[in-house]
């Protein structure tokens, strides 16, 4: 009986200890994000994975809509061709701002440009479309890994 007892507590002791890695193995697999591989970050998989998703520029359009119901898509659109200008890729995500001024928040990377408020927009994409070329020159000079 002591013998089974302690097989038990072992198991136990083994699955608690186990558990936290199976977990982010199971989660790698299914996001393929290199951060959560236990035991397996290399920094190769980390410049593949930052090359494939940092080098794009997401602009987040907080829109009032109690004040300015309905077009929202004509300043995305405006956005849009604004950055075309510069042949840089833009992504825009509208979000409802629930009764709180319409503004612009543009990442590029890791970087976090703004709030802007709509009528100060530009300012925030000269400065986007200039973070997006430094991040670029820098992938894209970057030192192969030897």
């Amino acid at each position: 009986m002591f013998a089974r007892r302690g097989v038990r507590l072992l198991a136990v002791i083994i699955g608690v200890i186990a558990l936290p890695s199976v977990a982010a193995l199971a989660w790698y697999h299914h996001t393929q994000d290199p951060t959560l591989r236990p035991l397996g970050i290399t920094k190769a998989a980390l410049n593949e994975h930052e090359e494939t998703t940092s080098s794009e520029v997401v602009a987040h359009l907080y829109w009032n809509t109690q004040k300015e119901p309905g077009r929202s898509k004509d300043f995305a659109q405006s956005l849009v061709r604004a950055f075309d200008v510069k042949q840089v890729e833009l992504r825009v995500v509208v979000t409802d701002s629930a009764g709180s001024g319409t503004t612009v928040l543009f990442v590029v990377g890791a970087s976090r440009i703004g709030p802007f408020p709509k009528d100060r927009a530009v300012k925030g994409v000269n400065a986007a479309i200039a973070a997006f070329h430094m991040l670029t020159d820098k992938v894209e000079g970057s030192p192969p890994d030897g």
